[in-house]
């Protein structure tokens, strides 16, 4: 009985043992992290580029129709771009797009993932009549990404460490502080807030999704299967008529397409619990995105989703998909870095006809005197 009364004690001290273990051990999910970073800097970009030209009508000197609306809005961030002039909206339109390319591609990728954040809240914000619940979505995983390291995998800043250490002397300890050097925090503690935004973010998807999901539940419209039946005959949903139509009109097509949304929200979370059916609602999830992308004309906030759920694959199956990806691509970049010393070769033989000759009649001529 004592013995019993003793391992009662001591079963939640071993428990926050192993938890503090796992949050403080080497940073996991780190290919999942590359790939929800991409797709969600992506999803920026693309709403930045796509809304380019009419910056102006939409956050710009031509938005007064949106006055009542902000007038009415509660977000501190109005007051980044209210009433500039055309030209610092578009410069700090254009720096945020600058950003989300930097965010992608993982160049300075904290500070690029600040000011995507700041300028995505700034110039979204500044009308609250054109937005919706995908804003919201890209806002909450950009400022989770703040804390996880997504930079140690497909991005430029690893390639830059991975040179650093390639250029020490090979020993373990040097090539281990040719990669530490740029990180401020320790490791343990850089690691914890790794884990406490990965943790953070799943927890935020999953709750979205069960939120969605019981919300659409709860209308009549999603109960009869129409809901998508009626947003497909808005003129703003139909980028191609066609295929709206041949969708709207197949009563099977929209059931199945109707209740595959409802049950890949509702059933999100659970469903992530065992690797299969992990593996099923993952691909449903991006399926049921990538035709909602194409038939209602939403790439950008179905891409925001597609990250979210990219945050979910096992890292053995991005390590698989990294292999295959290098081995389609070895040759591609072989021809690339050819074709590349072929123009530092021309470029050389230019500078040897023109650069050089009239440096070289420089210093001679006129240097000496």
């Amino acid at each position: 009985m004592l013995e019993l009364g003793q391992r009662a004690v001591q079963a939640p001290l071993r428990a926050g043992d192993a938890a503090a273990s796992w949050l403080l051990a080497a940073p996991r999910a780190l290919y999942g992290a590359a790939a929800c970073r991409m797709g969600t800097a992506l999803s920026v970009l693309g709403l930045l580029a796509t809304n380019f030209s009419s910056r102006d009508v939409w956050v710009g000197q031509g938005s007064i129709w949106a006055e009542p609306a902000r007038a009415l809005s509660q977000f501190p961030e109005l007051a980044l771009l209210d009433g500039v002039s055309g030209d610092v909206l578009t410069l700090f339109y254009v720096i945020t797009m600058a950003a989300a390319v930097a965010m992608v591609v993982g160049w300075h990728t904290k500070a690029a993932n600040v000011v995507t954040l700041v300028g995505f809240i700034a110039v979204v914000s500044q009308n609250p009549v054109v937005g919706d619940e995908g804003d919201n979505l890209v806002r909450i995983t950009l400022m989770w990404l703040l804390l996880m390291q997504t930079a140690e995998r497909w991005s430029l800043d690893a390639r830059r460490r991975e040179r650093r250490a390639a250029r020490a002397d090979g020993s373990a300890s040097a090539m281990r502080e040719a990669w530490d050097g740029e990180k401020v925090l320790p490791p343990w503690l850089s690691a914890g807030l790794h884990h406490v935004g990965l943790i953070g973010l799943g927890t935020q998807t999953v709750l979205l999704f069960m939120a969605g999901g019981l919300d659409k539940i709860s209308q009549d419209i999603w109960q009869r299967g129409t809901a998508l039946y009626s947003t497909m005959q808005l003129p703003e949903f139909r980028p191609y008529p066609r295929l709206s139509d041949a969708v709207s009109t197949s009563t099977v097509a929209l059931a199945v397409l109707t209740y595959t949304v409802l049950l890949t929200q509702l059933f999100f979370g659970p469903l992530l619990l065992h690797r299969v059916t992990r593996r099923v609602v993952i691909t449903a999830t991006v399926l049921v995105n990538v035709v909602l992308a194409v038939l209602l004309a939403l790439p950008w906030s179905s891409l925001a989703f597609l990250a979210l759920a990219a945050l979910f694959v096992s890292t053995e199956t991005y390590e698989r998909l990294d292999e295959w990806l290098r081995d389609r691509l070895a040759p591609v970049g072989d021809w690339l870095v050819l074709r590349w010393y072929d123009v530092q070769d021309a470029g050389a033989a230019v500078l040897d006809r023109t650069w050089w000759p009239v440096a070289d009649w420089f210093r001679a001529s006129v240097l000496r005197r």
